[in-house]
């Protein structure tokens, strides 16, 4: 088990690591199994109320994205974040997301995202994309490239609507946004 510093070290570095990689790099596997460690990482400083599930159920990581994305998170099935292990659930279509308490969204049309997150908004559901713009949708945590570096971005009007915490250690290495969705 990872210490939090260590955890913390570890998050920093890929944040790091990325920095330098060009665009044609993308869309690749390897990017976005960067990107599932960080939304593994992600999860394990973050708390979740108490009905959000049961003592013996895993942590559900819902996926939503095309082959390379899904593929990616496997690598981080069964991992443990918070003595609880992590089940990924690949999704092809945006529904029962009950089951979810993380849900991870790529790439996916604002048209659809606007609305999903907010049917989301007061769930316990940690949503976590790919862009700035994710964000101001309603989504919590913001993965993204920005001047050749790995931007971590935290929404924390939506993270407190949603009675999650994320951890202090975390808020510290992130770009903080209190973004309201906003209603177009």
């Amino acid at each position: 088990m990872l210490t939090t510093k260590k955890t913390l070290s570890l998050i920093a570095f890929l944040l790091l690591f990325l920095s330098g990689l060009n665009q044609a790099w993308s869309r690749s596997v390897e990017k976005q199994t960067v990107l599932a460690v960080l939304t593994l990482n992600i999860a394990r400083f973050t708390s979740w109320p108490e009905p959000a599930f049961n003592a013996e159920a895993p942590l559900n990581l819902c996926v939503f994205g095309d082959n390379i994305v899904q593929q990616s998170f496997e690598a981080i099935d069964n991992k443990k974040a918070n003595n609880k292990t992590i089940h990924i659930i690949n999704l092809s279509r945006l529904r029962n997301l009950d089951r979810c308490q993380l849900l991870y969204l790529s790439k996916l049309d604002r048209s659809r995202l606007k609305p999903l997150l907010m049917e989301l908004k007061t769930r316990p559901v940690l949503t976590v994309g790919e862009n700035m713009e994710f964000l101001k949708a309603g989504g919590m945590v913001g993965l993204e490239k920005i001047n050749g570096k790995m931007q971590l971005s935290i929404n924390l009007h939506a993270v407190k609507q949603s009675k999650l915490v994320i951890s202090s250690r975390l808020l510290k290495l992130a770009n903080i946004v209190d973004l309201p969705a906003r209603v177009h």
